[in-house]
């Protein structure tokens, strides 16, 4: 098994897009995604659909349900989480991934300056 630390991107005022739109959801949906990110914590590049697939770009996507969560794997042992959204459409919306890409580049970027430990 390759384990894995689990940490959701924050932003520069130390805000977490993510954790703020799990909390706006229903309880039921909320437990929903976090056992999905349990999975990814426990199983990391292992799952595969339905439960994970891969969007491209190094993105990731967890799929419960109606939501699709955006990931990335970064040294081996951590995946980010990067953006939650709820799924419309059968293709992933462009505006929804480079969401994530911008998010990932951002903590990429500060990761490097050392200012994400």
């Amino acid at each position: 098994m390759s384990k894995k630390k689990v940490l959701y991107y924050t932003d520069r005022k130390g805000r977490s897009p993510v954790l703020e739109d799990i909390g706006d959801l229903l309880l039921k949906e909320q437990e929903k995604i976090f056992a999905y990110v349990t999975l990814l914590q426990e199983r990391g590049e292992e799952l595969r659909r339905p439960i994970s697939d891969y969007v491209g770009d190094k993105l990731y996507e967890l799929r419960p349900k109606a939501f699709r969560v955006l990931y990335f794997f970064m040294l081996k042992e951590y995946a980010v989480v990067l953006h939650l959204f709820r799924k419309k459409t059968s293709q992933l919306p462009h505006a929804e991934i480079s969401i994530a890409l911008a998010r990932m580049k951002d903590f990429i970027d500060r990761f490097q300056l050392g200012e994400i430990n």
